[in-house]
């Protein structure tokens, strides 16, 4: 069985697979993550507010910047925005988000090769921690945690990038999250034995794949230690089409990062309502 590395990075736990593939993903995408966390340049929320938003523009400049030679043009690009008052929710949703889709795109049409991706990547990484610092911190809760979120994607998909914009939201709601894409099943699975989740989130890329995560889902509902634990899937295909979300035996689907820490509260209310003994996270 792949052993499954753990890093903590701030709030969040990250699950590193260890395999020949995740270990350029760990020296490239992981390290910046970590070193942007220790506290490279730090980024502000300008106090100047304003209507302003991410341009298609800014996105054509930021995919050029993280794909170009600087590491730290991409980091200054979102900082410039920042400056000019758009939100940080907003550079998630509408920079960092279309940027990664972008990526992804070029790597399917292979105009951008697997090491390219990954270096991007890295650089998103590093961006989405930096903006943490104005995104989470603000909103952080000093009371108990709302639940504890698993969130994964099937092994053998490479594109996760979104799974730790979910975190960062998720975060700043007040859950504890683990965060990381398994190397293999019996790495999630045996995780789910172990440890209490209120609820898993499975990040899709494409549909080729939904017959592989209903068996996931289906074993995660066998082997998970709490017996009424809530499954959310999110991804393009299940925003396209709504009904694929029953047919692999999910509970709900979140449109967009910022969605799912209401979509996972909400699994949670339903569940106190059937099961009203029901213990709480442990």
């Amino acid at each position: 069985m792949a052993e499954v590395a753990l890093r903590s990075t701030s709030d969040i736990t990250v699950f590193v697979p260890n395999s020949e593939m995740s270990r350029m993903l760990e020296r490239e995408v992981v390290p910046r993550l970590v070193r942007a966390d220790a506290g490279a340049t730090d980024v502000r929320l300008s106090t100047a507010r304003s209507a302003a938003a991410v341009t298609p523009a800014d996105v054509e400049v930021f995919i050029r910047e993280v794909r170009g030679d600087s590491e730290d043009a991409a980091l200054a690009v979102a900082t410039a925005l920042l400056e000019r008052g758009v939100p940080t929710e907003s550079i998630y949703l509408d920079l960092l988000a279309p940027t990664a889709n972008a990526l992804g795109e070029m790597w399917s049409a292979d105009t951008c090769d697997f090491v390219d991706v990954t270096v991007a990547l890295g650089r998103l990484q590093r961006v989405l921690r930096q903006l943490s610092r104005v995104f989470i911190v603000p909103h952080a809760k000093a009371d108990d945690i709302v639940g504890r979120a698993l969130l994964s994607c099937i092994p053998g998909e490479q594109h996760t990038l979104g799974l730790f914009m979910v975190a960062e939201f998720m975060i700043r709601d007040g859950w504890g999250v683990s965060v990381g894409p398994p190397v293999a099943e019996a790495d999630l699975l045996d995780l789910l034995r172990h440890e209490w989740f209120d609820v898993v989130g499975f990040s899709v890329t494409c549909d080729s794949r939904l017959s592989h995560l209903q068996r996931e889902i289906r074993k995660v509902r066998a082997c998970s230690r709490n017996s009424d634990i809530g499954i959310i899937v999110g991804g393009r295909v299940f925003n396209d089409q709504p009904e694929l979300v029953r047919r692999v035996g999910a509970d709900a689907c979140a449109v967009d990062a910022k969605a799912a820490p209401d979509t996972a509260r909400g699994l949670i209310a339903r569940s106190k309502e059937l099961l009203p003994g029901r213990r709480g996270s442990e």
